[in-house]
């Protein structure tokens, strides 16, 4: 047993000590560590030269690891591109822009202490020994140019804009999404470029509100600005998971060029509506056009449209909100159950999730409230669907609704006909409140399978 415990001390001292950083040696334990005992220049920005001066490093450069560490505990590393027993040059890299606070949509300067591997570790600077960061190109004098820190190739940060531009129009080269709301800066300046059609004189971004996607405006995330009912972060989402309605992205998207989703077009991509007669079309194509505008698509391929799965009839706040009884029959939210919706999921975009409840049938396919309809079929009611209605006055007043698929909802069981699902006793006063009596109680012969004149399930 003692030998035993000995053996799993020696393991996990082995684990312990190769529990270090990628791309740092491992520590020899011989002689001094290193002390540092001059940094200058105390101010500098990301991708300058900063020189460590000390003693106990080691005179070859690889034998030597750099580590700037935020107050908040993340940490950076770097080589340096010099070195001696008493001073080590290094380029501070494009890492270390992820240390840095930001505020207002942009990077703030900020204290990083210093430490340096040099067989041993050496102890984190004192304030008085921690430089102060800044961003890339803000020209604190720190010397040296930028070449090997965010501006390395053309795209650092991957956000689709050149590192040219970020800097000419003031987001950060560093950060895909410099005013961290979620959408990343390269859509939103497409976005932007979509709205206003001026691609020869864009309008650029600044550190406040504008009437069009703004990469330096945290609070535009859930702005619709081209008016087709989809946030900013909703045509984001669905541009970024999939790169044609229903086909998921096997990567990141590789050009802004013809957005799939841009919140500066109501019609991203012409896109023809399905077949008349079907019912993907009868729930897709809401004016009857034959072509889909980004709400009436459906971006997940699940058969709801993006429209629908976000802000529509596939959302249970909707039916009690549009037949409130002052223009059609008041339809009241069904009691006692919560149906699943977009208000289910952690992160609000049922859009780009086509099977939310994952039991592998997609949304359309689905049947929310287990009434034998699909929620494809009870999402659109037929537009005549009150002709011929005689008001209903009271309990036990004669049905005389003419079209008995207009009771079609898919958050409510009993309708339009009694299901497994439906309360047996439905609670006291609902039907009354809700001026609908179940029709049924039984389905009629063939149920499902025997549907109304419009098109089939």
């Amino acid at each position: 047993m003692r030998r035993l415990t000995i053996t799993c001390l020696l393991a996990l001292s082995a684990v312990a000590a190769l529990a270090v950083a990628p791309g740092v040696a491992m520590a020899k334990h011989s002689g001094p560590k290193p002390v540092i005992s001059r940094v200058a220049p105390m101010r500098i920005s990301v991708g300058h030269l900063l020189t460590i001066r000390g003693s106990h490093f080691r005179s070859s450069r690889k034998g030597n690891t750099i580590i700037f560490r935020s107050n908040a505990g993340r940490t950076a590393f770097a080589k340096p591109m010099r070195a001696s027993r008493t001073k080590l040059v290094v380029r501070v890299p494009a890492a270390v822009a992820h240390l840095l606070s930001v505020k207002n949509s942009k990077q703030r300067p900020t204290r990083l202490k210093l430490r340096v591997l040099a067989g041993k570790f050496s102890s984190y600077t004192p304030r008085r020994l921690s430089p102060v960061v800044t961003g890339v190109g803000e020209g604190d004098g720190g010397g040296g140019t930028t070449t090997g820190a965010c501006d390395t190739g053309t795209d650092f940060d991957g956000d689709l804009l050149p590192n040219s531009l970020e800097l000419a129009i003031g987001t950060d080269p560093c950060l895909r999404d410099t005013d961290k709301d979620g959408v990343e800066d390269g859509f939103e300046y497409q976005s932007a470029l979509d709205l206003n059609h001026y691609p020869a004189n864009p309008p650029l971004p600044y550190p406040g509100k504008r009437p069009y996607p703004n990469a330096l405006d945290p609070s535009d995330a859930n702005t619709d600005y081209d008016g087709d009912s989809l946030t900013q972060r909703e045509e984001f989402a669905a541009w970024m998971d999939f790169s044609s309605d229903g086909v998921a992205r096997s990567g990141r998207p590789g050009s802004l060029a013809n957005l799939t989703y841009s919140d500066g077009l109501q019609q991203s991509k012409v896109v023809a509506a399905p077949a008349g007669g079907t019912l993907a079309n009868w729930v897709l194509d809401f004016n009857g056009d034959g072509v889909l505008n980004d709400d009436e698509r459906d971006a997940d391929g699940d058969g709801i449209s993006n429209y629908d799965e976000q802000h529509g009839r596939f959302t249970e706040v909707w039916w009690p909100s549009q037949h409130d009884g002052v223009a059609e029959p008041k339809e009241s939210k069904y009691p006692s159950i919560n149906f699943l919706d977009v208000e289910d999921l952690s992160t609000g975009l049922a859009l780009v999730v086509p099977d939310m409840d994952g039991d592998g049938v997609k949304d359309g396919a689905d049947d929310q409230d287990h009434d034998g309809l699909s929620n494809q079929f009870e999402l659109h009611r037929p537009p005549d669907w009150i002709a011929g209605v005689t008001p209903l006055t009271g309990p036990g007043a004669p049905d005389t609704w003419t079209d008995a698929w207009g009771y079609v909802n898919p958050f409510n069981p009993c309708k339009p006909y009694d299901s497994s699902r439906c309360h047996k006793h439905p609670p006291f006063g609902y039907y009354a409140s809700d001026q609908v009596y179940p029709v049924g109680p039984e389905p009629p012969a063939g149920f499902p399978n025997t549907h109304p004149t419009t098109p089939d399930n």
